[in-house]
């Protein structure tokens, strides 16, 4: 096994060492920290044995003398060079140092919520940002009635049993796309059908199923009015002829035409026995929504006791028709049906597709779909359902830009801009679908008969526009339906503009034992004795649930059983209580609503609470409160009532600017002069309140805390300040300062322990040296000794500071740049005078807090330290493009683009505050 290479040190006569306690998490507290620094590297290890640790720094102190002796070789290390190759290629940004509570891993670019905020879930942020970017529509509930519980239960219980009854057979199937662009097969497939199958992991793959979806085979327009099976025919004949022995093994199960598309489904011989029920269908979405030149088709089959289905399709074309290539997937989705035969061995297995926890059924019900789903399929009622084809999503970058990542083969900078990976993982298109790893060139577009990029006139960008999709496995689902074995262009092929792409995925496909099945079913039924004279009858485990106090962000959880004491089956379901329909205040989520409980059987019902800024503000108004009544109905029994309660604890985080407590600030002359200059006169107006005096602004007093604290000389001297984070337990104890109205301790920021009686030492006042800036403020650290220990503590109670004042503004349910106002402030950053514009446009309390808050990174960016200035300044342009943020629902076509918009706002605010 080859060595793994974390961090390479050369060891110079000036490499310094410095040991101290380990405060990790994830270390005892007699682990020593050892730091190695040497020129502008450093390296950090923790040693749980201090024999270890001498051991190791009698070697190093040994070459450090050695190195003293060879100063002057400067070319001394570059041995160290040939052990590059067993470390990490791509560069990672190096952690930044940590104190004693960190979360346990660091990544500067990530929210600062986490470093501030009690958050147990790794989601919580991730399920924040969807509630603030787009509106998630609630899934069709499914309502099961006393007489269908029946059926309902044991097909559920089936569901779950399945191993009992089912053995999977392991069946290889080989998916491939290419736009042909009119061209015939007049050369061997060989290399694209039989030369791509190996695994990634070198392991032979020997096909089932190839599955093959052409895209225009036809470029004439007589295409759109007359269908002639030539091409098609040929197609079939070259594919066939190119699989391995002649295709002697395999027939062709199903091919479909759709004018320029072509379908193929192609199988092993053997298995002919076992395929059933293959219909196809296609609907066009290209010229008013219906011509076949843009459009789908699909093929769906019966394979032993499992359903497949295969879609190709050829969307919309064009970089700039991202939103009609989405609609051209919602179109299909819904208009290519099936008609579905009923089967008692797989009735389970359609229950469980309507049931509500099929992500793609729900969707096409969301669009309006209404269909007896008892006689007709969609495309998503399948154990399987693969998509390829020419999905035509472009890259959003122009052609040099693409061309030069290309040369310099950097596809992880691309794929940050791909179109489909973009709208998938918004949510706006395929977002049911999984999709492998992106490790090939771009198929499109090529000069044909090369694998040169588009040199003609219109120059098109390079881009995956060909795809291979498959439909997720559903949450809870028992086992891995289907497993990607490798995702491939192939190079070699020549004839078209695009190169085809190919996947090998091995399925899991169900063979039932319709002997066992019925043995499970009986056995299920006997649970189930009906009674005519018995009614429902059960009881929970609590009818109250108390969350105690729960504090904003964090997450809590609590259970309540419900138990069949009866003799029969029963159905339960939370009930609105008015006719608004509403079951669950916005603050709690309640796991399942409803369900089928036999008699005997447990349910466990989990209620979750997590406040979060989309919620939180009357909570912390105090206009609403933790306290809810919910009703729990046994069908043809008793109802149960629940009370569910939780003591909030209020908080200035989450609160809407406006709402917060205002004050009048003191600042320094040089704001006040910067800000009366943004306020609007009131000469003519004596309805309106005098502005106030010179040296005085309204704020919220907890935004001008934590600036106060940090708008100092010998703060902004700090060389790490807003390049680290700060400490989860100093981010704390600030926050609840700030939420108490009570002043800093400055030991405890520091890390000790809390000043008591009458030592308690106001916070110290300096005048600065500069004239007419802004260092008149109070200074919290200035009498603090210089010593290493304490500069490094000074430095974590600042950055924990920034972390506290960037998800301040991160948790605002508006933000500085209200929502309405966003792609105006885009616009805003290309001149300073459109920036000036947008300043004025702004509320005024709004506009306050803009101003201060720029001034005061203006400031932190213009003392800094020389040799972290751009650093700081491009960290400050990152984190704070927090301050404004797109409407819900807003369509953010390319995040990577909006992201480089927002920071060049942030910089172009700091240039129009520089004077």
């Amino acid at each position: 096994m080859p060595p793994i290479v974390l961090k390479i040190i050369p060891v110079y006569s000036d490499l310094k060492i410095d040991i101290a306690q380990s405060n990790l998490p994830d270390s005892s507290n007699s682990d020593l920290l050892v730091t190695f620094s040497a020129k502008q590297d450093s390296a950090s290890v923790i040693f749980s044995e201090k024999t270890i640790m001498s051991d190791m720094l009698n070697q190093i102190k040994q070459l450090k003398s050695n190195a003293k002796a060879d100063s002057t070789n400067e070319n001394s290390h570059e041995w160290a060079k040939h052990y590059s190759k067993y470390s990490d290629q791509k560069p990672k940004k190096s952690p930044p140092s940590r104190a004693n509570s960190l979360p346990a891993t660091d990544d500067l670019g990530a929210s600062c919520i986490r470093y501030v905020l009690p958050l147990q879930r790794a989601e919580t942020i991730a399920k924040i940002n969807l509630k603030r970017t787009r509106t998630v529509k609630a899934p069709k509930e499914r309502k099961i009635t006393f007489e269908a519980a029946k059926d309902h239960w044991i097909n559920a219980q089936l569901m779950k049993k399945e191993d009992e009854f089912v053995n999977w057979q392991k069946t290889n199937a080989f998916v491939g796309t290419w736009n042909v662009h009119g061209s015939l097969p007049t050369s061997s497939l060989k290399n694209w059908l039989q030369g791509t199958l190996t695994s990634d992991d070198g392991t032979p793959f020997d096909p089932d199923f190839y599955i093959i979806g052409l895209q225009e085979m036809e470029t004439n327009t007589e295409a759109y009015i007359r269908y002639d099976p030539t091409k098609e025919n040929a197609w079939v004949k070259a594919i066939i002829e190119s699989l391995k022995d002649g295709g002697k093994d395999y027939y062709k199960v199903d091919s479909k035409q759709l004018v320029t598309m072509l379908m193929i489904v192609i199988a092993k011989k053997n298995h002919r026995p076992f395929i059933s029920e293959a219909t196809s269908t296609y609907a066009g979405v290209g010229l008013m929504n219906l011509m076949g030149n843009k459009g789908g088709i699909s093929v769906r089959l019966r394979f032993h006791d499992s359903y497949l289905c295969f879609v190709t399709s050829h969307l919309a074309a064009f970089t700039d028709k991202t939103e009609k290539r989405n609609q051209d997937f919602t179109e299909l989705s819904k208009r290519m049906v099936f008609p579905q035969r009923p089967d008692p061995l797989t009735k389970y297995v359609s229950y469980s597709w309507n049931d509500g926890g099929d992500e793609g059924v729900s969707f096409v019900e969301a669009n309006n779909v209404l269909r007896d789903w008892a006689t007709e399929a969609s495309i998503f009622h399948n154990d399987f359902l693969i998509w390829c084809g020419d999905l035509n999503y472009r890259v959003n970058l122009n052609e040099a830009v693409i061309k030069n990542w290309l040369r310099q083969d950097r596809l992880d900078v691309l794929l940050d801009y791909d179109q489909l990976s973009i709208e998938r993982n918004a949510g706006r298109t395929f977002q049911m679908f999984d999709e492998g790893p992106i490790s090939f060139a771009p198929t499109y577009k090529y000069d044909a008969g090369t694998n040169q990029y588009d040199t003609s006139e219109k120059r098109r960008a390079p881009s995956w526009t060909d795809r291979i999709l498959w439909k997720k496995d559903r949450k809870g689902a028992n086992k891995q339906s289907l497993e990607l074995k490798s995702y491939k262009n192939c190079m070699e092929m020549m004839m078209s503009d695009h190169k085809p792409v190919r996947a090998l995925l091995e399925l899991n496909v169900r063979k039932i034992d319709s002997r066992l099945q019925k043995q499970t079913q009986e056995k299920l039924a006997k649970q189930l004795k009906e009674n005519q004279d018995d009614q429902p009858r059960g009881e929970i485990s609590s009818s109250f649930v108390d969350f105690g106090k729960v504090q904003f962000m964090e997450y809590k959880e609590q259970n309540v059983i419900l138990t069949n004491t009866g003799t029969v089956l029963t159905v339960f379901k939370f009930l609105p209580k008015d006719a608004s329909g509403i079951i669950l205040p916005p603050w709690l989520q309640v796991t399942p609503l409803s369900g089928v409980v036999a008699p005997g059987e447990n349910v466990v019902i989990r209620f979750e609470v997590t406040i979060d800024p989309t919620i939180s503000a009357p909570l912390n108004r105090g206009e609403e409160n933790m306290d809810e009544i919910l009703i729990l109905r046994l069908e043809n029994s008793k109802d149960f009532f629940i009370s569910v309660a939780g003591d909030y604890i209020p908080t200035c985080f989450g609160v809407p600017l406006e709402q917060l407590s205002e004050m009048a600030v003191p600042i320094s002359e040089a704001a006040a002069k910067n800000l009366q200059r943004a306020k609007p006169t009131n000469s003519n107006n004596p309805q309106q309140p005098p502005s106030p005096v010179l040296n005085q602004i309204d704020l919220p007093k907890e935004l001008w805390k934590v600036m106060n604290f940090l708008w100092n000389a010998n703060m902004f001297k700090i060389e790490s300040l807003f390049l680290e984070h700060g400490d989860l337990i100093v981010s704390t104890y600030i926050r609840k300062c700030l939420d108490n109205g009570e002043q800093f301790d400055t030991n405890v920021l520091l890390g000790g322990e809390p000043t008591t009686g009458d030592n308690v030492e106001p916070i110290s006042t300096q005048e600065a040296d500069e004239s007419n800036e802004l260092f008149d403020v109070k200074s919290t650290l200035s009498e603090l000794s210089l010593d290493n220990d304490k500069l490094g503590k000074e430095a974590i109670s600042a950055n924990s500071m920034i972390d506290v004042l960037v998800a301040f503004l991160e948790c605002l349910p508006e933000p500085v740049i209200t929502t309405n106002m966003y792609e105006r402030a885009l616009e805003a950053s290309e001149s300073i005078e459109a920036m000036n514009i947008l300043k004025e446009s702004l509320p005024l309390f709004h506009r306050n807090v803009l101003l201060y808050i720029g001034m005061f990174l203006r400031q932190a960016i213009d003392k800094a330290p020389v040799a972290v200035k751009k650093q700081r300044e491009s960290r400050i342009i990152e984190m704070f493009t927090v301050l404004l943020r797109a409407p819900i629902d807003f369509k953010e076509r390319n995040p990577v683009v909006a992201k480089e918009k927002r920071e060049k706002f942030i910089s172009q605010l700091l240039k129009s505050l520089q004077s």
